[in-house]
């Protein structure tokens, strides 16, 4: 499991991309350093790219990932995008982090391609694309 974390200055955007199966361990590793970035940077907007990462992740797991998120600091002040894959096995999984983060009062919307997310980041509106 890798990931990269770049700024995108123009957009105001802290921009992440996971590949390989990511564990829990991992993942909060990653949390660990993407959320700081954020802060230390000022930005408000987060994109993250799933499309290459498998989750290895208990439904438990998923249920305590926003109370994880809350305690490094993860508020309603930031906007998440999260880009997954719609056709993978593991998308219900990515539909239950983002119910459960709504009840949370955390910003995060799921998207198919990279667009629609940064979209959404600058404007809070989606756009559909064209299928």
């Amino acid at each position: 499991m890798k990931w990269t974390i770049e700024y995108l200055e123009k957009d105001r955007i802290v921009a992440a991309k996971v590949s390989g199966v990511m564990n829990w361990e991992e993942h909060r590793k990653f949390a660990e350093e993407l959320y700081p970035l954020v802060r230390k940077k000022g930005y408000h907007r987060i994109l993250i790219d799933f499309r290459e990462m498998v989750p290895d992740f208990t439904v438990l797991q998923i249920d305590d990932l926003p109370q994880t998120l809350t305690e490094l600091d993860v508020g309603p002040d930031l906007r998440i995008a999260a880009i997954h894959d719609p056709s993978s096995p593991k998308a219900n999984e990515f539909v239950f982090f983002r119910n459960v983060a709504t009840i949370m009062s955390l910003q995060v919307e799921q998207f198919a391609n990279r667009e629609e997310a940064i979209q959404w980041l600058k404007t809070g509106v989606p756009t559909k694309t064209k299928k």
